[in-house]
């Protein structure tokens, strides 16, 4: 995927004071853990933090078959959204605001397409581009106190961040239209009956829930595991070709002589 588009965005975001926080990608196996650390704001977005974000997912490769664990160190909070301190200060002219769109956008949608799977862990709110980050997740774990809300419209605003967008492809044009319309952050239960959230656990369980699935996922064999995210995540994917790439591959093999040893 080309990033030439991304170049002026870059360059105006790279002149803006990098602000506080930053969003940090440690790989372990076959996880990378994507952690966004700016627990003295709430977890919000600095622009430092939006150029981390570019620089993790671009270096991430489309057919790698990594599993994703999005999480917070924000005591009581998983994102804020953007952080208003550098908003107020920096990003309130169109040319740095469109320059926000486009990198965030971009990182956004490289993240939804190019991992096997993205596991989010949500403690305390998730609000205006914190509910956009989860968009671009494919499971969603909430603790009981998590709260969600796309808060934009009470704002005076709309999602900059593509997540309109990804909302709709994740939960529906009506069910999207009502996250849009009323700015009311959702509970954790509510979060989950309407599509936004796949689990709800216990408060201060959800990184372990989220970790726990995201090392079920990796424990398949990668290249099954990427061809699984490509033919759920590209509509236009050749099923049948990908499944003759893989028959009687080396893991298709090896798994089948464990089977066949046990029976």
């Amino acid at each position: 995927m080309s990033h030439a588009p991304l170049d002026a965005p870059l360059m105006v975001l790279r002149s803006l004071p990098r602000g506080t926080g930053r969003i940090t990608g440690t790989v372990t196996g076959n996880i990378l853990a994507l952690v966004l650390d700016h627990p003295e704001r709430a977890g919000a977005v600095s622009p430092g933090m939006m150029l981390d974000l570019h620089h993790i997912v671009a270096a991430m490769k489309p057919e790698d078959g990594t599993v994703v664990l999005l999480s917070s160190t924000a005591p009581r909070a998983f994102c804020a959204g953007g952080d208003l301190r550098s908003v107020r200060a920096h990003l309130m002219d169109t040319e740095r605001a469109a320059a926000m769109v486009d990198v965030m956008t971009a990182a956004l949608d490289r993240l939804s397409r190019v991992a096997a799977c993205v596991v989010a862990a949500v403690e305390g709110p998730a609000l205006g581009g914190g509910a956009e980050l989860l968009t671009a997740c494919d499971i969603v774990v909430v603790g009981q106190r998590a709260r969600i809300g796309f808060v934009h419209a009470g704002l005076g605003v709309s999602p900059g961040w593509g997540g309109a967008r990804r909302l709709v492809a994740r939960v529906g044009r009506r069910q999207a239209l009502k996250w849009l319309l009323d700015p009311t952050p959702r509970s954790a239960e509510d979060a989950v009956l309407e599509g936004m959230a796949d689990h709800c656990v216990a408060a201060g369980t959800a990184l372990e829930a989220a970790r726990d699935i995201a090392h079920r996922f990796a424990a398949t064999p990668v290249r099954a595991r990427a061809a699984a995210a490509r033919l759920a995540k590209h509509p236009d994917a050749d099923e049948r070709a990908t499944f003759l790439d893989l028959w009687g591959g080396p893991d298709h093999r090896a798994s089948l002589a464990t089977v066949g040893a046990g029976r």
